[in-house]
């Protein structure tokens, strides 16, 4: 019987601390009586988004990791207020990779793609993610994903594919993708890149002869 007061009385607190919190303006987001579905999704994506770019611009590690915190923390709440938006996935992987926690990064990567496997941002910083840590493989595909569903102007990944495929000694592809990456932003360091692989291509062909 006191066991079932108890219960009651807590019940009751829990309650009131809830409706406090949302009257003072302090809403308590874990709190298990909290109803997320009536958060504005549209007004906390741009507060999480402004806290990303304002870490992007920091020039500080002490303020860079304050934004990347305060960023997480809406792009969480938002995957409370709606699971199936693909967008705060992909910003906690990112924001993820970039304090180096790679088993929630790659958790949140894959919870975006499961959302849409297809999907070019999500692939593409999954790829991004890959890449860092030199799993070259792994960020192939991802890359891949990327550029075959509407990444194909972007000029990183072009550059990514290109110095991937020069590693795999895949000079052919490359090559075509070094082109690609100077047609959108010309430079010497790339184009003597495009002249040293058209020179190996050719040794390679058999039509060279010392």
């Amino acid at each position: 019987m006191i066991y079932k007061h108890l219960l009651v009385i807590t019940a009751l607190l829990l309650t009131i601390n809830t409706s406090l919190a949302i009257q003072s303006g302090k809403i308590e987001y874990n709190s298990v009586l909290f109803d997320y579905k009536k958060l504005n999704f549209t007004q906390i994506q741009k507060e999480a988004d402004n806290y990303f770019a304002l870490s992007r611009k920091s020039t500080t590690p002490e303020s860079k990791e304050q934004y990347l915190n305060s960023a997480s923390g809406k792009y969480y709440i938002l995957t409370k207020v709606d699971n199936t938006k693909i967008q705060p996935y992909i910003q906690l992987g990112r924001i993820y990779d970039e304090k180096n926690k790679p088993r929630l990064a790659k958790e949140n990567f894959c919870k975006a793609i499961n959302i849409n496997f297809k999907d070019p941002s999500a692939n593409y910083y999954y790829g991004e993610f890959f890449y860092k840590r030199r799993e070259y493989k792994k960020a192939l595909y991802h890359y891949n994903i990327a550029y075959n569903n509407g990444y194909k102007n972007k000029y990183t990944l072009n550059l990514r594919l290109a110095t991937i495929y020069e590693k795999f000694a895949d000079l052919s592809n490359a090559k075509k993708f070094y082109d690609v990456s100077y047609s959108m932003k010309p430079s010497t360091e790339l184009q003597k890149k495009i002249r040293s692989l058209s020179d190996a291509e050719y040794r390679k062909s058999g039509y060279y002869r010392e």
